[in-house]
């Protein structure tokens, strides 16, 4: 039976170095589970996750949710600060540059889903740049689909503080 020198090196404990650029391609580098805390208690049983990924070519995120309504979309955002007992304390949407001459839509991170048939839900971004620490804390699911104009989405429902960019 023949044993990969890999498999012979990691089954003798040696420590076999990996390229750092090949660990770095795909890092989970932030998450959130909760929520964090709930501000309309007709979503109190749901559940939410919340990874985020740095690439070479900027962030990728995901929201994962179950035990909402089923069919039916809701806003989602990162927003500026972690979640509190006030609804506003997750402050403003993320915005990357303040260049407001670039549609909102490129600016912030939207993760919008909708619901399937039993109430799961998931939203998913990717932006080309990553979240630098201390500007991000949370993601909002709001009532409503988010306005493309505006980046209004209604109501906040419930707040999952995330530790974006640490």
């Amino acid at each position: 039976m023949k044993t990969s020198m890999l498999g012979a090196l990691a089954g003798a404990g040696v420590l076999v170095a990996v390229p750092a650029y090949a660990l770095a391609a795909h890092v989970l580098v932030d998450h959130g589970r909760g929520p964090t805390v709930v501000h309309d208690a007709a979503y109190a049983e749901i559940t939410t996750q919340v990874h985020s990924w740095a690439t070479a070519d900027g962030t990728d995120l995901r929201l994962m949710v179950r035990g909402l309504p089923a069919n039916r979309t809701f806003g989602a955002h990162v927003h500026t600060g972690s979640c509190g007992t006030d609804p506003l304390a997750s402050g403003g949407h993320y915005q990357h540059g303040t260049d407001t001459s670039v549609p909102l839509a490129q600016r912030e991170v939207w993760l919008d889903f909708t619901t399937d048939e039993d109430g799961k839900g998931t939203g998913t971004a990717h932006i080309p740049w990553l979240i630098t620490a201390g500007t991000a804390g949370s993601v909002v699911i709001h009532a409503n689909p988010t306005n493309p104009t505006t980046g209004a989405a209604g109501a906040r429902l419930v707040c999952t503080t995330v530790p974006f960019g640490q």
